[in-house]
């Protein structure tokens, strides 16, 4: 099968890569794969998690398979998990913009800066660098766009502070993880921006959901939107209710909504959390 998207170096499988939509079918999507089996892979998260799904659910792998990058979209811990157990193969998660690519995810987990080429600094309101662990907005400054340089240049960004040296024994500087933009990030009843993945834990946990989207309508209203083979029951649905209690801390409401296929953003991006409490992205 031939790829419908522009092909580079078709003579040589090491040198080349093939491109196929990453919002088309993701049945069509496995079986190109199935047929050209790669040596890398690299796509978005959510297209990674559903070629997962299909392909465990065929019994098969891709034979050829030495390694899996991800990029565009918050790659969570459970994804990691379903592609380290379908595909066998390490997954590593790349962190860029429009502007520059700015971090790489060593085997340790750490995001290491790209720094010959980019400031990259983390700082909170005031604009004051981050406290390790703490979170606050990615700020970038280019090193080598002599036409137009960046500078201090505010990427709608968030991410988490790292400091020390890294077990891999690079010496980059080092982001401990990257949350999303500031549409990604639930508002509390402080007006204070939290990161809201601990939310997920009880979506994450029901195997049959095979996409999900909290989103944050008010700070005590939330839709939980699920793609699944069934719908959720009244015990699943006070289960999720109860776990958005605990973790928000106060009264709350939470309703359900059940979708074929929740769609992306008009990026192209697919989001996990979704606050219309904050800007639209652009």
């Amino acid at each position: 099968m031939s790829s419908p998207d522009a092909e580079f170096s078709r003579d040589s499988r090491f040198l080349g890569a093939r491109f196929f939509p990453h919002t088309s079918d993701l049945e069509r999507q496995a079986d190109w794969l199935q047929e050209f089996d790669p040596l890398y892979l690299y796509a978005y998260p959510v297209n990674l998690d559903g070629l997962a799904r299909i392909f465990e659910a065929r019994g098969r792998r891709l034979k050829s398979l030495r390694k899996i990058f991800s990029a565009s979209e918050v790659l969570e811990d459970s994804m990691r998990a379903r592609l380290n157990r379908v595909f066998g193969v390490e997954v590593s998660d790349n962190y860029g913009s429009t502007e520059a690519f700015l971090a790489g995810q060593c085997p340790d987990g750490s995001y290491h800066v790209n720094a010959e080429h980019v400031l990259l600094e983390i700082v909170d309101e005031e604009g004051r660098p981050s406290a390790r662990g703490a979170l606050g907005r990615v700020l970038v400054t280019t090193l080598e766009n002599h036409l137009m340089p960046l500078i201090r240049y505010e990427i709608g960004d968030y991410a988490i502070a790292a400091e020390g040296a890294c077990p891999c024994g690079r010496t980059l500087p080092r982001i401990e993880r990257i949350v999303g933009r500031v549409i990604n990030l639930f508002v509390d009843r402080d007006g204070k921006r939290f990161v809201p993945w601990d939310l997920f834990n009880r979506l994450k946990a029901r195997e049959w959901v095979t996409q999900y989207q909290v989103v944050q309508r008010d700070v005590d209203r939330f839709m939980v939107r699920y793609a699944a083979s069934r719908v959720f029951a009244p015990e699943d649905e006070a289960d999720v209710r109860r776990h958005f209690q605990e973790i928000i801390g106060s009264p709350i409401t939470v309703d359900f909504e059940r979708l074929d296929q929740i769609p992306r953003a008009p990026s192209g991006k697919f989001m996990a959390a979704l606050c219309e409490l904050a800007a639209v992205e652009r």
